[in-house]
């Protein structure tokens, strides 16, 4: 896997580290038309629709330019796998704090032969300035717990708590930490739940984020929008675009419409 500080000599032999079948409690999953292949646990945390949605929504708002781009709290890496696979970005880093999904998503990266993609380290979004200089990407992306821990029933699985509410990190936390990250006038990518879009707003500016363009994703087109795509710019002006919804199922509602579709081939 490509270190930070450099990348490995064309002739380097490939190192290919731990077992990238399932092992017990394990699913190999794939998607896009089986460009990638995803080693989730069947009972842990498991990605969903959103990183995808989110992946797209960044590519398409600017985050195929050249720069650096950060995936905060990787989780299995499915973002940074679409984006490298299915939407040929490089230079893309994945940060990930729990021990067992950073070396799930290193095995999906060797899995889908990204290393020279992709770096992973392992870390706290919250302590980002110990591993990062100030200013390091072009890009962050971020597909963060929605829920605040006192909000819902909270999983019976740890992996899975962490993943959905605030545990180990909270809103703050993360566009604090994008704060940092990214270069003057840098983008942040997220997806968050439309009922928290007030919330969320009010953060990125109290941290120099200016909304800047937004879609709402909606479950149908006559239903009241679930989540929201967001591109924030670090100390941008103030001039937001709404785009046209982005509705996930037609008059079948156990099939998605022909747009998201085109995002899942």
């Amino acid at each position: 896997m490509r270190l930070l500080s450099q990348d490995p000599p064309e002739d380097l032999p490939r190192r290919v580290p731990l077992k990238l079948q399932p092992e017990p409690g394990e699913t190999l999953d794939s998607i896009c038309s089986g460009r990638v292949q995803v080693l989730q646990r069947r009972q842990g945390y498991r990605f969903t629709l959103d990183p995808l949605l989110l992946a797209h929504f960044a590519i398409n708002e600017g985050a195929a330019q050249r720069g650096r781009l950060m995936d905060l709290g990787t989780g299995c890496g499915i973002i940074p796998l679409v984006l490298a696979r299915r939407l040929g970005r490089k230079d893309i880093t994945a940060l990930e704090l729990r021990p067992h999904l950073f070396s799930l998503a290193e095995r999906n990266v060797y899995l889908n032969r990204c290393e020279r993609e992709v770096s992973l380290v392992q870390g706290d979004l919250r302590r980002v300035g110990m591993q990062f200089a100030a200013g390091s990407f072009a890009h962050v992306l971020c597909n963060p717990p929605y829920r605040t821990q006192d909000s819902g029933r909270s999983s019976v699985s740890m992996e899975k708590a962490i993943a959905r509410h605030e545990l180990a990190c909270e809103l703050q936390d993360v566009v604090r930490a994008a704060d940092h990250l990214l270069v003057p006038r840098g983008t942040l990518f997220m997806v968050y739940p439309a009922s928290r879009f007030g919330e969320l707003t009010s953060v990125l500016r109290v941290h120099r984020m200016e909304p800047r363009t937004v879609r709402w994703v909606h479950p149908l087109a006559d239903r009241p929008a679930k989540r929201v795509l967001l591109h924030a710019v670090k100390a941008g002006r103030a001039d937001l675009t709404v785009l046209a919804p982005l509705v996930l199922h037609g008059d079948d509602e156990h099939a998605f419409t022909d747009e998201v579709n085109a995002m899942l081939m």
